[in-house]
């Protein structure tokens, strides 16, 4: 593995001045999510540490609360709570979606799961507007699987986490740090909003909470972004630079590879790059 601060410094001298990539379609970007996913291991590694760290947050045999912000199809929530450990008291599932579609999908997987007993509200909207569903709720947990990307305000949706917490409540947030990449990302698309770990911190200080983290060290399968016949390693590419990279021309496609393998480590035929995940518990100070 090679330094990343000349290929990514060339990355962004030849992308410079073209027209920036298109946004992925909605259906592009689910495929393209999925196939990311199954060719990194951190999901296996985030999801064991979530059944750790929200099974701890949610002791004792009472009903309890938990809000997710953005949990999609609910492939990661509905596992966490199936993972409840016996004997412990009906789960409430606050789910706060955007996409209706995918929203539906999720309430439907953790309604298998959290009954008997159990109950599950889908928001479809923006975490902003959750007190359309619930209204002043206080709920157990507050949990952000790599959704926080995408909140307009990061201090000002923090803020509304701690506030939503009841008393002796957490909230857990995986993010990525803003390593090689998330750097290369930036590199593509500097325009483009999107937080990372490292400004969590100051948000959460500034909400009265603090974290402690953990970081998960996982690692992208990119082999297929090598070959210009794969499909998948297309979608693993455009899902790693948040949009599509068909009309990239050969040379500079050609120049986000090199970035691509400048972090990158092979082993035989097959390559791989870091895909690390801060995984955070705060609560109130």
């Amino acid at each position: 593995m090679t330094t990343i601060a000349a290929p990514l410094e060339l990355l962004r001298s030849t992308l410079a001045g073209r027209p920036a990539l298109p946004a992925l379609s909605a259906p592009a970007y689910a495929r393209a999510h999925r196939t990311y996913e199954a060719h990194s291991d951190q999901r296996g590694l985030l999801a064991t540490w979530l059944a750790d760290a929200v099974t701890g947050a949610l002791p004792g045999p009472g009903a309890r609360t938990v809000l997710s912000v953005g949990p999609g199809d609910g492939s990661v929530d509905a596992p966490l709570a199936q993972t409840r450990v016996p004997g412990r008291g009906p789960l409430r599932w606050v789910v706060a979606e955007p996409d209706a579609v995918v929203g539906e999908r999720c309430r439907a997987r953790l309604a298998e799961v959290v009954a008997p007993g159990g109950s599950v509200v889908l928001h479809a909207g923006p975490f902003a507007t959750v007190a359309d569903a619930v209204g002043p709720e206080l709920v157990d947990v507050v949990l952000a699987v790599h959704s926080l990307y995408y909140v307009p305000d990061l201090a000002a949706a923090v803020a509304a986490a701690a506030d939503r917490l009841a008393p002796g409540g957490s909230l857990v947030v995986l993010l990525a740090p803003l390593e090689a990449l998330c750097l290369l990302t930036e590199a593509v698309d500097p325009g483009s909003h999107r937080w990372w770990s490292d400004d969590l911190p100051a948000a959460l200080a500034a909400a009265g909470l603090h974290g402690t983290t953990v970081r998960l060290a996982g690692r992208l399968d990119t082999t297929a972004c090598f070959d210009p016949a794969s499909s998948t390693g297309r979608e693993v590419l455009d899902f790693l630079v948040g949009a599509d990279c068909g009309d990239l021309d050969d040379a500079a496609r050609g120049v986000l590879l090199d970035a691509v393998a400048a972090i990158g480590t092979r082993d035989g035929d097959r390559w791989t790059v870091p895909h690390p995940v801060d995984a955070v518990v705060a609560t109130r100070v």
